[in-house]
């Protein structure tokens, strides 16, 4: 899967580490320019993955699942290629995805016993995945008991081939947003503001693989990262008065086209 039109200092650790709130794990990581700092291993189950960000750029945390006995460093050498392309050992997790320099953003996932990497795809205006630049890191699940594998949430929404569907009427305030994946191929949702002046043809310009903007016409609010088909999750977001878009901006496997090129745009207001 290719990366190049996903959007998406010090940092302090977490003091408290990874804790568990009744059935569900927290694990907080910070992001920086270029890498994340957090916990090394979590209990298997629903967790919270939690990201602060501390860089001048927008990142995110995609989750991977490396399996066929590989490594993070497996891994990173497959992904230094000049165009950024998943193996297919790696199997798309979810995560909490972009956020802008300050913001914060979380996703609820059910994790599964393993190694995983964390990573950032988001490219920088030079569009270089920021994996290349170093924002990888390594984490391992560890079983501990059974944990319910329900998620909770007032917002139900629907990625297939090629559409973003939310059953609910959008209004304002924070949400948490049920994610299903229920297409043939790896999906992710994009949650953006779009600027007052923003138009339709501007933020379809601005998917063009050839897009020159010199910035884009939105600013990120979080959502999913990549979910394998048949994945799920939970992302929560604040909702203001305003004009938002709901956008899956992987490209078809061998293309530059991306899934929003296909219609996979969901553009809503909330009073």
């Amino acid at each position: 899967m290719l990366f190049l039109l996903v959007l998406g200092t010090g940092c302090a650790t977490d003091p408290s580490g990874p804790h568990i709130t009744g059935t569900t794990t927290v694990a907080t990581f910070h992001a920086s320019d270029f890498g994340f700092e957090g916990p090394d291993r979590l209990p298997a189950g629903q967790t919270v993955v939690r990201l602060v960000n501390h860089g001048q750029q927008p990142h995110h945390i995609q989750l991977v699942k490396l399996t066929d006995g590989m490594n993070l460093d497996h891994l990173v050498e497959a992904l230094q290629a000049p165009v950024v392309q998943m193996p297919n050992w790696a199997k798309h997790m979810g995560g909490p995805n972009g956020i802008g320099p300050g913001g914060r953003a979380e996703a609820t996932l059910f994790l599964e016993p393993g190694s995983y990497a964390l990573l950032c795809t988001i490219p920088t205006t030079d569009r270089q995945p920021h994996i290349t630049l170093g924002m990888y890191k390594a984490l391992t699940v560890v079983e501990q008991g059974d944990r319910p594998q329900s998620f909770a949430a007032n917002y139900h929404l629907s990625l297939r081939d090629y559409e973003v569907a939310v059953i609910e009427p959008m209004t304002a305030g924070l949400h948490s947003f049920y994610v299903k994946n229920r297409g043939t191929q790896v999906h992710q949702v994009s949650l953006v503001r779009l600027n007052p002046s923003a138009s339709d043809g501007h933020v379809a310009a601005a998917l063009a693989p050839a897009s020159d903007l010199p910035s884009w016409p939105w600013q990120l609010a979080g959502g999913m990262t990549g979910l394998e088909p048949g994945g799920e999750g939970v992302f929560t977001a604040m909702l203001a008065s305003g004009r938002y878009s709901l956008i899956c901006l992987f490209p078809n496997p061998n293309t530059p086209q991306s899934h929003a090129a296909k219609g996979m745009v969901l553009t809503f207001d909330v009073p």
